[in-house]
């Protein structure tokens, strides 16, 4: 054999050679890890780019918008997040084999002897989406906060810390909802489910009030988050299909979740970074401050006490 031929043979993805799917049914593919593997290179890309900006800004800090300085630190981290998240997906590591409830899907030869047959489970995303979902409603509020209409004066610091503790543990809860829930091959699997879907429904209830009627963001920036709050609905219905239901097989199931990610992390945060860096101003928080009346019962207490 010529070393020409050795070279193109011994080239190319070989994931699934390497890390081998061992004791499971359903799987990833070839085709499956060559499109995570664009994905990775996608967040790959997305991350140099980042860092040169944010180089940039450090350097022409003089000559940078304060707001864009803070803003960028949410999708600069969150590509690095991603890109090494798709690197362990493309290379088939991170997972686990757990029996799925439903037969839906069907492989000959069958490797287990499960009724259902087992299937692979990819826990290093959801501890991916654990690190990045926080940064990018940090970039969110932030977004909101910079294009508010009312006067600073009306917003303060533990009023920002306090919406931000409720969205990030709420979107950390769902998202450790579906990896629980995952990784359970009984039907109790849709618990979890379910006590996350509640959980979403309030965090973005709070969404909505604190952006469209705090903040009041509107025009094509109040489209743009409204269609994010939709597409975070579509990785619900994505688990559903695929850990949950066993209704797709894991390419497809890598295809959906991909789609959703290049959404959600790639194109959101580079457009609430664009509205920020064009249209944001710096907000100026200040802490909440105790009324004359509030001063004046707690001086009335003291002297009671001291009496």
């Amino acid at each position: 054999m010529s070393s020409s031929n050795l070279f193109i043979r011994s080239s190319g993805n070989r994931a699934l050679e390497i890390n081998k799917p061992y004791g499971v049914d359903f799987h990833i593919t070839k085709e499956g890890s060559d499109w995570l593997w664009a994905m990775f290179s996608v967040f790959g890309c997305l991350a140099i780019v980042y860092v040169a900006i944010f180089l940039f800004t450090e350097v022409r800090s003089q000559q940078t918008k304060p707001i864009t300085r803070y803003a960028l630190a949410a999708p600069l981290l969150i590509s690095i997040f991603e890109f090494f998240a798709y690197y362990l997906y493309a290379s088939n590591l991170g997972w686990t084999g757990i029996e799925a409830e439903f037969g839906h899907l069907h492989v000959d030869p069958r490797i287990t002897d499960e009724k259902h047959g087992v299937r692979q489970i990819f826990y290093q995303k959801y501890v991916v989406w654990v690190l990045s979902w926080p940064c990018l409603l940090f970039l969110q509020e932030l977004t909101g906060l910079s294009l508010s209409q009312e006067s600073m004066d009306n917003f303060s610091a533990m009023e920002l810390i306090h919406s931000l503790l409720v969205q990030i543990v709420g979107t950390e809860y769902w998202v450790v909802s579906l990896l629980i829930g995952a990784l359970i091959k009984t039907t109790y699997k849709w618990g979890p489910w379910v006590f996350g879907a509640v959980i979403m429904l309030a965090v973005q209830f709070l969404q909505c009030k604190r952006l469209f009627v705090t903040f009041k963001i509107r025009g094509m920036t109040m489209g743009v988050v409204a269609l994010s709050m939709i597409i975070v609905w579509l990785y619900f219905i994505c688990w559903g299909l695929s850990e949950g239901g066993n209704k797709i097989q894991p390419d497809s199931e890598a295809v959906f979740y991909g789609v959703l990610d290049f959404c959600m992390f790639v194109v959101y945060p580079a457009y609430l970074l664009f509205i920020v860096n064009q249209y944001g101003h710096m907000p100026s928080l200040h802490m909440p401050h105790r009324n004359h009346k509030d001063e004046e019962s707690d001086l009335q207490d003291e002297a009671k006490s001291v009496e």
